[in-house]
């Protein structure tokens, strides 16, 4: 058979081969089927204007210093620079992944010298050598699809750490907001101790002065005093508290420790978020990323079940080399020493002590994990989304009965101090009044802090705060 017919025969070969590479073996890839609640419990999710669920971070929250403060996060985090930095990984690895669907080339050379036996017959040169060099070529065709689902599991890995990285970006603007509202609430505190002291100075002056009339006993001023200096000792502990937080907030910043500026206080609600509406709980699917993540990594373990499936099929490898050899170095390079070879070889898998069936059984598994991995995401995202809508309908209630108790406990405080003056009651009536009014001034800045904060929550549980920001923002 000529040179010409076998390179012929060859080429067929390969084409043939080629055309057979992706029949791809292995389950075909099914989205989850879930049961979707309709509403969120009692709450109506069909609401009339745009829902919460798209609107961007700079769209829910309307205090331009925390719009300042979530830009910077978003600049200089570190997590997130680490989950950036994940996506780029695997991007790369779909490259390396595409790699095994190409022929492999490499330039190879070669140097044996040999000492020969004197017994052999006919006699050889005590001394010979062997030269060579050329491109060496090898290619494994994916007649079954195991390097194409591969790469398919590496595509699925890379938007997974994408969805990943915008699943750190929703954490972080949420903490970003919950941290500068826990700082407002700690600022109203704080105010709200400073202004009850100077009362209980009053308080102290008003017992001193009667009881160095004679008219109030050493008991009253004590207990007067002991009041001052509980509430002098409020103050350095929401002090310490307010550092703390300021502390936390200058790592979501990437900042070392410092003072964060802030210039809302809590009782404005003008930059609180709007809840127009929540959106389609199918809707939750689409947009939360670490549902969506969850997903792909469901589709990586898919693809898996076909690549382990792979591993027990014949695999086809071609092969050639181009090139020279020789006796001398120099000969490689001339036209007699010009040589090339052209072959293949089939590798089917006989015995391999139950490693390819370990490996199918083990990737089988691995899907079971990411399906309930997912499917625990669904519920999980159901149920914050459910918790938070219910604070925030009940916190708005719980704050309005706070609102007119600390209204009512105020005008208390005032007429337990004009009867202790005018001699109708007793000095009790007016500390046990001013402890209630005080108690429930700071009950009800919790409660508006949390409020607050019940709405970032709700935020973060519909996956808000991943966009990034438009143009001139």
């Amino acid at each position: 058979m000529s040179i010409r017919n076998k390179t012929a025969r060859y080429l067929i070969v390969v084409v043939l081969a080629a055309g057979c590479a992706g029949c791809a073996i292995g389950p075909r890839y099914h989205e989850p089927v879930m049961e979707l609640p309709e509403s969120y419990r009692s709450y109506k999710s069909l609401q009339e204007g745009e829902a919460m669920i798209n609107l961007p971070w700079w769209g829910v929250f309307k205090d331009e210093t925390l719009h300042k403060l979530i830009r910077e996060a978003l600049v200089n985090n570190y997590d997130l620079k680490t989950a950036a930095a994940r996506v780029e990984e695997a991007r790369a690895m779909i490259g390396t992944a595409q790699a095994q669907l190409m022929p492999h080339a490499d330039l190879i050379g070669n140097f044996t010298q040999t000492r020969n036996s004197k017994n052999v017959n006919p006699p050889l040169p005590r001394d010979t050598s062997f030269y060579s060099s050329g491109f060496n070529t090898d290619w494994e065709v994916d007649v079954w699809g195991k390097i194409r689902q591969s790469v398919n599991s590496a595509r699925s890995e890379y938007l997974a750490s994408d969805n990943a990285r915008k699943g750190v970006m929703v954490s972080l603007v949420a903490d970003v907001a919950e941290t500068y509202f826990k700082l407002l609430e700690l600022d109203l505190e704080l105010d709200i101790a400073r202004k009850t002291l100077e009362t209980r100075k009053d308080n102290l002056d008003l017992f001193t002065k009667r009881f160095e009339e004679g008219a109030a006993s050493a008991l009253e001023t004590s207990r007067a005093r002991a009041d001052y200096e509980q509430t002098a000792a409020n103050i350095p502990d929401l002090e310490r508290q307010i550092e703390a937080q300021e502390n936390k907030l200058s790592e979501l910043l990437g900042r070392n420790p410092g003072p964060i500026e802030r210039t809302a206080v809590l009782s404005d609600e003008s930059f609180a978020p709007e809840l127009p509406g929540t959106g389609l709980p199918s809707e939750l699917l689409k947009k939360r990323p670490d549902i969506m993540e969850a997903e792909q990594l469901l589709r990586s373990a898919n693809e898996q079940i076909g690549v382990a499936l792979g591993e027990f099929m014949p695999s086809l490898n071609l092969n050639n080399f181009v090139g020279g050899q020789g006796d001398r170095f120099s000969e490689i390079f001339d036209s007699k020493g010009y040589m090339w070879t052209a072959g293949g070889d089939v590798d089917l898998p006989v015995f391999d002590g139950g490693k390819n069936l370990h490996g199918y059984e083990g990737a089988k598994a691995k899907l079971r994990q990411t399906m309930s991995t997912y499917k625990q995401k669904v519920v999980g995202a159901f149920r914050e989304v459910a918790d938070a809508l219910v604070n925030i309908e009940k916190i708005k209630i719980i704050r309005e009965k706070q609102e007119n108790q600390v209204a009512a406990l105020k005008e208390a405080a005032n007429l337990s101090r004009m009867r202790y003056e005018e001699g109708l009651s007793s000095y009790l009536e007016v500390i046990d009044a001013d402890q209630q009014y005080y108690e429930s001034q700071n009950i009800l800045a919790r409660t508006q802090g949390s409020q607050v904060i019940y709405y970032v929550q709700l935020y973060r549980a519909l996956g808000g705060g991943w966009q990034p920001e438009e143009t001139g923002k």
